[in-house]
């Protein structure tokens, strides 16, 4: 793991990957604040979060092919300043066009994740599911300060402050990240390109791709829900938004020792029971803080359990989506990224629907049975020798084609 973090492209992307989603985990934050300013609905809000989080993850396959193609330096150091200058923009708006512009700031994630996710397992080199693990590790720290920041910020110095201080910094490490990534592949991407060029895309039974999917968006859900709608649950009852910030965080951190910890147990235990007892027992957590007081100490406890248990099966569903497609890995990550953060925003847009008709506590409540779902159809997931057998077979059956 020290020699993973003594490596330069590792280093720069993954400080990247942080900055970008302190960005990304702000912004509920922020439009949660405006959204109360402005009055809107929850259904408003919760097409808001959709929209934003479908530029930030529709795209990502179309950037993971630009990536694989004709390299990342420019997607690397693009997609923060991208992000960087919308925020910018913002902070000199009225409240109205702020929130408009804001939901452009996803566009620049978009193009970031598919090309470091590839290179953080490339960079690795042997250790390319604990490289991975920690790439993942750095983002789930963003998210988790995101929105302790950002709730801090808020309440002691407003919006548009809030809106440049935050924007700035991202400016300055896409300068460094431009520095350190080459403008095409290194030799050793490419050599390890051609390693597992042997192992041509696995071509799984459609019930276990069904569920496949199903998992993504099951796993999905209740984390981008909660993130959206509970800024908003806590700010109508009148609780601060350094209050509610500091709640959000606890699960954003959960969700990134979760994922250290789900990787660790896949490479020492089962990948799938991971998944599955992970899954299964984060119902436990999103639906009990639900029946204490918003401002019990227990919720943010409560809150970070959930996001740990949620957050467990994160960085094996992408590495099982790159060992699909080994030689598209930046598409790969594309593909897979881009639909879980698309279909997590579809499902809160719906739990806002619902919301404004059960009313948005009972709503949340909901998401406790969309987590067992997901635990039920990562019983249909392989185990990871069944995937080894998958990949042999095709090695054996397809002579690699000579490069």
């Amino acid at each position: 793991m020290r020699d993973i973090l003594r490596n330069r492209l590792f280093l720069a992307i993954s400080i990247g990957h942080m900055m970008v989603d302190v960005l990304n985990s702000a912004i509920p934050i922020i439009l949660a604040t405006l959204a109360i300013q402005l009055g809107l609905r929850n259904e408003q809000l919760g097409l808001a979060a959709l929209v934003y989080s479908f530029g930030g993850s529709l795209t990502q396959p179309l950037f993971g092919y630009v990536a694989d193609r004709w390299g990342s330096r420019w997607l690397a150091a693009g997609g923060l300043w991208w992000m960087a200058g919308f925020y910018l923009i913002a902070a000199l708006l009225s409240p109205q066009a702020a929130f408009v512009v804001l939901l452009l700031v996803g566009l620049g994630s978009a193009a970031y994740h598919p090309q470091a996710t590839m290179n953080a397992r490339l960079a690795s080199g042997d250790m390319a599911a604990s490289g991975t693990s920690l790439f993942f590790l750095f983002g789930q720290l963003g998210l988790a300060g995101g929105p302790l920041v950002a709730g801090v910020l808020l309440k002691q110095v407003g919006l548009s402050a809030t809106l440049l201080v935050l924007g700035a910094p991202a400016l300055l490490v896409g300068f460094w990240i431009w520095r350190v990534v080459v403008p095409r592949h290194t030799d050793a991407a490419a050599a390890t390109r051609k390693r597992t060029a042997t192992t041509s895309a696995l071509r799984l039974a459609w019930p276990v791709m069904a569920a496949f999917v199903l998992l993504l968006v099951f796993r999905m859900w209740p984390q981008a829900a909660t993130q959206t709608f509970l800024p908003k649950l806590m700010g109508d009852a009148g609780i601060s938004p350094d209050r509610y910030g500091f709640t959000l965080s606890f699960l954003m951190a959960g969700a990134a020792i979760g994922g250290v910890l789900g990787g660790y147990l896949a490479d020492r235990w089962s990948a799938k029971w991971t998944m599955v007892l992970s899954l299964a027992l984060s119902a436990l957590p999103l639906w009990v803080y639900l029946q204490l007081p918003l401002t019990h100490p227990l919720v943010p406890v409560l809150v970070g359990m959930a996001g740990l248990l949620l957050g467990a099966s994160h960085s094996i569903l992408v590495l099982m989506a790159q060992s699909m497609l080994p030689n598209r890995m930046a598409l790969a990550s594309g593909l897979v990224l881009g639909f879980m953060f698309s279909a997590g925003s579809a499902g809160g847009y719906l739990t806002g629907r619902l919301a404004d008709i059960i009313g948005l506590h009972a709503a949340l409540e909901w998401l406790a049975l969309v987590a067992l779902a997901g635990a039920a159809c990562a019983l249909f997931m392989p185990r990871r020798r069944e995937l080894e057998a998958a990949a042999l077979q095709q090695q054996l059956a397809q002579p690699v084609a000579g490069e």
